[in-house]
């Protein structure tokens, strides 16, 4: 028996190193004693009521491919606390002919154990949705009591204490300098630009994160543009997930969130504030949607691998990321519409032809074998 063996915790945390050891400890000793083999170790580091885990997706990916022939598992909760996958995973298993097996003798498809599924996944999900709950309440209370809760504070604040203070740095200058530009005309798309060119950090960059761009967007300058920390207030809980189950989320009405006016140093007036967010509302009504072109998302630039935009202004295609971020990510370089539609035309043609030509050939071997074959009357 081929043993694929899925072990998974929650954070990366030392105390979680030792349960990842202990685990697979477990297995060897059961994969022994039974005498099967070891297939693969799939380890996730992450949460499991999304299945958005790369382990976890390669560990479906081989049963699909029925590279082994059980699952072993410390507790069904370790392969999903969502019962939707829960049960996506059985029914992929069930249709390999491929075996589940958890260590706490809950699940056991070998002995036909399975009648308590729906009751496990049913349980760890509600188990996970208790818990989730309990950490939304913690925050809250956080958040009533004035302390800051989020996992990144705001762009030109770092968090002491549970509390947002104006950093010692230039980021708070950049923050006035985005609401100033804004107020004189400027479009967001064209304050990123100029942030990028001249080599600013990102917030991303700022707050340290591992994946972090080097980017200002568009999104980007709209979140500081409309985020009313900067005025001093402390406003949480604007936005709150779907589910236990999702990562997507939604906003939250304003009568439900958590404001502390004059909670902190403002780095903005409240006048500029509620100017800006007039502005935006303002020039929102006159946005229209971008037009769709013969190539849009079909033509990308042969340099950086980014889509192409349409101008009107050049009868062409340019860069996405030169037309968004200027020469520093890109050229200015330009293919015509015309061109474009011409050379696909000829090539178009010249496919025809080839396949014209290639079906005369092919027709006259076929009649040139015939009359070889015909009898000599």
């Amino acid at each position: 028996m081929r043993c694929a063996v899925y072990v998974r915790v929650s954070t990366d945390k030392e105390e979680q190193k030792d349960s990842l050891k202990y685990q697979q400890e477990l297995f060897y000793n059961y994969i022994a004693e039974k005498g099967w083999d070891i297939y693969k170790f799939y380890i996730d580091v992450e949460s499991g009521t999304t299945a958005k885990r790369e382990e976890l997706q390669k560990l479906i990916e081989d049963a699909q491919n029925k590279e082994f022939d059980i699952i072993l598992a410390k507790e069904l909760s370790r392969l999903a606390r969502n019962g939707e996958l829960s049960y996506k995973i059985k029914n992929l298993c069930e249709n390999q002919g491929i075996h589940i097996i958890t260590l706490d003798n809950a699940i056991n498809t070998l002995t036909g154990n399975t009648h308590m599924f729906g009751l496990y996944a049913w349980m760890y999900e509600q188990e996970s949705q208790n818990t989730s709950n309990r950490v939304k309440e913690t925050l809250k209370t956080r958040a009533k009591n004035g302390l800051f809760k989020g996992s990144n504070p705001p762009y030109g604040y770092e968090v002491r204490d549970g509390k947002l203070y104006i950093r010692n740095d230039e980021t708070p200058n950049i923050v006035r300098r985005i609401f100033k530009e804004y107020l004189e005309g400027n479009g967001r798309q064209s304050i990123a630009r100029r942030l990028y060119n001249e080599g600013v950090p990102t917030p991303a960059q700022i707050a340290g994160k591992a994946n972090a761009g080097d980017k200002w967007h568009d999104s980007t300058i709209r979140c500081i543009l409309t985020n009313p920390h900067y005025v001093g207030d402390l406003v949480q809980g604007r936005t709150t997930t779907v589910s236990v189950t999702s990562k997507r989320r939604k906003n939250v009405p304003k009568e439900e969130q958590f404001i502390i006016k004059n909670a902190h140093e403002p780095i903005i007036s409240r006048e500029t504030f509620d100017a800006v967010q007039n502005q935006l509302e303002q020039r929102r009504k006159y946005i229209t949607a971008p037009k769709i072109h013969l190539f849009t998302n079909v033509l990308f630039c042969a340099d950086c691998g980014t889509g192409m935009w349409f101008r009107s202004n050049r009868d062409g295609y340019i860069c996405g990321a030169y037309a968004r971020h200027g020469k520093k990510a890109c050229t200015a370089h330009t293919i015509k519409e015309d061109f474009l539609k011409e050379t696909i035309l000829n090539d178009i043609k010249s496919l025809i032809h080839q396949i014209d030509k290639e079906q005369y050939i092919k027709k006259m071997e076929r009649k040139s074998k015939k009359e070889i074959h015909q009898p000599v009357s």
